[in-house]
Order: C-alpha cells, then structure tokens, then sequence
C-alpha cells in the first residue's frame, strides 16, 4: 500500500509529530510512505533547507520524506495565509515532478487548503481521500476570535470544508463527537474512524521510581500558549494558594507561543516566587522533562470549539509519563476521567484547580501513584500508537478496496464521497 500522507505543521521528530508517529507506524507495516511537509517550521520558526533549496526528499525511518518551501512567517496574521498559499502551489508542483504514484491519499483539516490540495492529488491519480480532522475549520477560527462568521473568507472555508466532507472516502477523527457537524455539512457520518492522538508509549519510563511526591509538590505545565491554552488559570490558582499561606505546590511552565509574555507579565504582578516559566523542549526530550513532575496540569479556555470533543496531545503524554492529571475544561468527553488518572475541573475556574491541588495533595502520595499508574495503563491500553496504528491501517485498506470495488462496478472513475452509493 502506498500511502501519501500530506501535511503542513507537522515535522519528523519535531513538535507536532502525528503524521511522522502514524507514517512510522505504517511503515512497521509494509506499507510505502510519502510524508510531505513545510520546510519553515511553523513552533520554532527555523528553516530545514539550504539557501537556494526549493524542496528536498530524503529518508527518515524509512519515511520518504518531502520538504517543502514556504513563506516565513511569525505569529497568526496575513505572513501565515501566504504560508498556507505557498504550501499549496509547492505541494502540486512538486508532485508533478515525483515520479511517483499513490494509493491513497491523507490530507489534514488544519490548514483547509492543504487538505483541499490533497483532495485534489487524490482525484488526479484515482485514488481515494482520507479526510483527517485535529481542528475543525473554520468553526475554531470563529471561536477563538481569529475569523468572522460574516466573513468572505469565512464563507470560502466553509464551502471548501464542505467538499473535503463530501467527497472523502473515510473521515479521519481525533475528536469524538464529530458526527452531527459532518452531517450538517452534506456527508455522511458513517465515513468517520475516531483515531486519536497516540503516544510511543515505550518512549517514556515506567515511572515505577515515582513514590507519589514530598512537598513541595511539582506541578508542571507542557503546551503552547495559544489562544485555546488557558495557561492564565494556572497562574491564577498559584496564586490563590500563595494567598492561603500554602508552601506545598512548585509550579513548572514549560512551552512557548503568543500568550507566553502575557502571563509572564501576570505571574510578575502577582509576585509569584514558587512559579517559574522554562522555554520549549523537544518532543524528544518530555520523557525526561515530565519525570521530574508530580502533578502534570492541561487546561483549555472554555470555547465552544470543543464541543466536538476532547483529544489533546498532551494528554497523551501525560498519561505515558505515570503521573496524576489535572484537566481543566468544557467538553463532552474527559480522557482524565475515563482513565482514572487524576481529577477534572471546569474551564477558566481557578479555585476549582486550586481546589483539585489540595485535594491531590490531601490524598496522599499512596494515591497519587495509583492514579499516576491508571493513567500510565490508560495510556498502554488506549493511546499506543501501535493499536492505533493497525487502525489506521484498517481503515486506509477499506477504504481502498472499498474504492476500487465501487470503481469496478461503474466502470469509470470514481465521484469519491458517498459510501456504497454510485451514481
């Protein structure tokens, strides 16, 4: 099976690694991968390729891997639309120039004219398009206040969101509770395989060395400071500690991004002394980093973009690194809880998270090894990338075979989109 697997943020061993963890997996398998990605790396802001360099395919875990030459740009404004431009018209031209050919082709929701840009090379070689939805754009947009509803531009997305629904062979999910939105849109939710963010789970130690923790307790943050990242709330439950006269609790803030010199600021203002902020650390290196936590914390700003579900990546890293987990959010699905791996609060509540820190520290270090072995189980059983690799195995097969079978039947090229329906 040659699998096409188009992406744009993604990078090998980089910091978003889903297309890399799911090609390498693919691999394992048989399977021949083509991962096309941005040279120009959209959290770092370094560039792959030499001066000169327009693209460049070399191997990576036996991943043909294609670099490709974007815009450079920083922050979410128009340098990052001509990023997505530019993506676009290297991906078609190089394509044209590989003397290669796919048997299915993966395209993402986030940027959409990257996934329409895979569509469109799926349709070019007859081949099916697996849809893969992390974000759903341009909806997110609208709420995290980055696009309006009232939009042009709003409304381009949203039509072109709607053909990369209708006319996708299988609808690749990390969310959840996708199926009413790809209904309203004109497709068919039966085409959707719920596969979530994975952990390469034999990366992280057992944990068996973690004893549950001695005050002060280290409670550590790993993320972005986004604009869906409530990093603020931790901040404010700190403080609302600090306040009480507790010494029991060290916070650890660990990432980069947009907000980061925001809450800086807040933590100063606050006078916070036992909160420390640490720059971004390489995928490679969380095993190691989350070690030295004994709360690990993911908090999410309440926005209705989550209510196609919860599947963040840091979750899945938590959980491989056998330490209780505190969630604060508004979704209708709670990993934490479903794990047993610590405690769930409510979005934007301060006190609430303050409320889970004393009470994880009530508990005991008994328990919080307990819970941090839950989670670390959860992690081996539910989020391995090796069942979830053969998943999406499964599904890129099916959808082949589901494919050419239709394609038979008609005798023509296939109108890709409908599930055993044939016009």
């Amino acid at each position: 099976m040659r699998v096409w697997y188009v992406s744009a943020y993604d990078q090998p061993k980089g910091q978003s690694t889903r297309t890399y963890d799911y090609s390498k997996e693919l691999v394992a398998r048989g399977c021949d991968v083509t991962m096309f990605c941005n040279s120009y790396c959209h959290f770092t802001h370094r560039e792959h390729l030499e001066p000169g360099e327009q693209w460049r395919v070399e191997f990576v875990d036996d991943i043909r891997v294609v670099w490709l030459r974007t815009y450079h740009y920083t922050g979410n404004g128009l340098g990052r639309g001509v990023n997505m431009l530019t993506n676009v018209w290297r991906l078609l031209r190089v394509t044209a120039a590989l003397n290669l050919r796919p048997d299915v082709v993966l395209g993402p929701s986030v940027p959409l004219l990257t996934g329409w840009a895979a569509m469109y090379l799926a349709r070019n070689h007859d081949v099916p398009f697996v849809f893969e939805i992390r974000d759903v754009w341009p909806d997110a947009l609208v709420e995290l206040g980055g696009l309006k509803k009232t939009s042009l531009l709003y409304s381009v997305f949203r039509f072109i969101e709607k053909q990369l629904y209708r006319r996708a062979a299988r609808i690749s999910s990390t969310l959840p509770c996708l199926g009413e939105h790809v209904r309203l849109a004109g497709s068919d939710p039966r085409k959707i395989v719920c596969i979530p963010n994975g952990a390469d789970v034999s990366q992280f130690v057992d944990g068996q060395d973690y004893d549950g923790g001695k005050r002060p307790l280290v409670v550590m943050y790993v993320g972005g400071f986004g604009l869906a990242h409530d990093v603020p709330t931790i901040i404010r439950s700190a403080a609302i500690l600090r306040d009480e006269g507790s010494e029991d609790f060290r916070f650890v803030i660990i990432g980069g991004g947009v907000g980061k010199a925001a809450c800086e600021a807040e933590a100063v203002k606050c006078g916070l002394t036992n909160l420390m902020f640490l720059p971004p650390v390489l995928k490679s290196s969380l095993p190691a980093v989350q070690a030295q936590a004994d709360i690990l914390v993911a908090a999410v700003t309440d926005s209705p973009s989550f209510r196609f579900g919860l599947n963040l990546n840091k979750l899945c890293a938590y959980f491989a690194s056998n330490r209780p987990v505190i969630l604060a959010a508004n979704a209708p699905n709670d990993p934490v809880r479903e794990a047993g791996a610590g405690l769930s609060v409510g979005a934007e509540d301060p006190a609430e998270m303050a409320r889970a820190l004393r009470e994880l520290l009530a508990a005991g270090p008994m328990e919080r090894k307990r819970l941090g072995e839950n989670a670390r189980r959860y992690a081996e059983n539910t989020l391995s990338l090796r069942a979830l690799g053969s998943k999406m195995e499964s599904m890129l097969r099916s959808a082949i075979e589901e494919y050419r079978a239709v394609k038979r039947h008609s005798g023509k090229n296939v109108t890709q989109g409908r599930v055993n329906d044939v016009k």
